[in-house]
């Protein structure tokens, strides 16, 4: 009897690779972006973004911000760097009070916000305060400090141009991050402002590039004098804006044409008034004006939205200024610091040379911080 041969087949199929692990660390961006916009308060966020490194970053990150901000509209200041006038020591750093918030306040131990990481960096001037960085100069370079990671980043001052153009003078320094969306890397630029004679320039960083690039000049009018300086940067809406002291306009260089303009402030608004431009709770950019009122003396909120090219400020509300606070708001407003997200920093009058100051919501009027200082102060936002 014949027996069957059993025919021996081999299979085509490749193996199977093993599952990878997944693990915190593995996760891609917009999944960790997805996990923390699912937790219930911007507490719980910053508390989970406190896991890691990566995590901190997605949290902070321009985009991630924004999207916090659709949700949540919270951006949680931390504080204020206070400066002294005419010094170059580095700013104080004067924490708001955060007792009831156990993971804003973990944020402020665990981060470098008193700059001891700055410490060895000489004579340094704080130039400005954005976007959850500083920025800082002296003679031969600029850093870029996050006090919530400690990371900091150092790029040399703009060189001098050769003659005719060697006259500049470089006013301020301001701090962009990049805004590409989901794609953005820690990408930053830094602008510098430069003057010469009646013609003005931004001569730009670019992190990408690594090195700085020249824009052509505009005419400027009126022309910068010692009694017409600027005053720190103001950031709103894509633009920065600069204020004279003696004359009723505005310096605004849109970042994204690299093009300067004047912008008229409006009726009722003098150079030497309590104001400064900045942005809503939403993005919107705004002109912020404390005043006088005419009855009984009591001071007056006005907010000023940016409107069309005939009509640059449009007013949105007008209201007393009833602030739940223990300085004396009732007397006159010193100047208008900073509108940033919503927030307003007011400095008003005092019997001594350590002035106060008032940190206020724009939407309620909710006083969120009160200090003295003699200089000027930037807050810091956690958004």
């Amino acid at each position: 009897m014949r027996t069957k041969r059993r025919r021996l087949t081999t299979s085509t199929v490749p193996p199977v690779p093993p599952t990878p692990t997944t693990t915190i660390a593995s996760l891609p961006d917009d999944v960790v972006a997805d996990i923390l916009l699912r937790l219930p308060s911007p507490t719980s966020i910053f508390r989970a973004a406190l896991s890691s490194k990566h995590w901190c970053r997605v949290a902070v990150s321009p985009s991630f911000v924004r999207r916090i901000r659709e949700l949540h509209h919270f951006p949680a200041l931390l504080g204020h760097f206070l400066s002294c006038i005419n010094s170059s020591s580095l700013p104080l750093f004067q924490p708001v009070d955060l007792h009831a918030d156990h993971a804003l306040a973990a944020v402020i131990r665990r981060g470098d916000f008193f700059l001891t990481r700055l410490q060895d960096s000489g004579q340094c001037v704080l130039e400005g305060c954005h976007d959850g960085y500083l920025l800082f100069s002296n003679r031969t370079k600029l850093t870029i400090f996050d006090p919530t990671t400690h990371h900091a980043v150092y790029l040399p001052s703009p060189p001098r141009r050769p003659a005719p153009e060697n006259d500049y003078v470089a006013h301020t320094f301001c701090l962009l991050r990049d805004s590409g969306g989901a794609n953005d890397q820690g990408f930053f630029r830094v602008i510098s402002l430069q003057h010469r004679n009646r013609s003005a320039r931004a001569e730009e960083y670019d992190s990408r590039a690594g090195e700085w690039r020249a824009h052509p000049y505009t005419a400027a009018t009126p022309a910068r004098s010692h009694d017409n300086r600027y005053f720190p940067a103001m950031h709103a809406a894509g633009r920065i804006y600069w204020k004279y002291s003696s004359t009723p306009l505005l310096l605004c260089l849109d970042t994204k044409t690299m093009r300067f303009s004047y912008v008229g402030i409006p009726a009722g608004v003098s150079p030497r008034s309590a104001y400064a431009v900045g942005e809503t709770e939403d993005g919107t950019c705004c002109l912020v004006h404390v005043c006088c009122g005419s009855e009984g003396g009591c001071l007056q909120l006005q907010v000023w939205l940016h409107g069309a090219e005939a009509e640059p400020w449009v007013l949105e509300r007008e209201q007393p200024l009833l602030l739940r606070s223990r300085a004396p708001v009732g007397g006159r407003a010193r100047q208008v610091r900073a509108v940033v997200a919503g927030l307003v920093l007011v400095c008003f009058n005092g019997s001594s040379a350590h002035l106060p100051h008032v940190a206020f919501r724009l939407k309620n009027l909710k006083v969120e911080a009160e200090f003295t200082c003699r200089g000027p102060a930037r807050p810091y936002l956690f958004e």
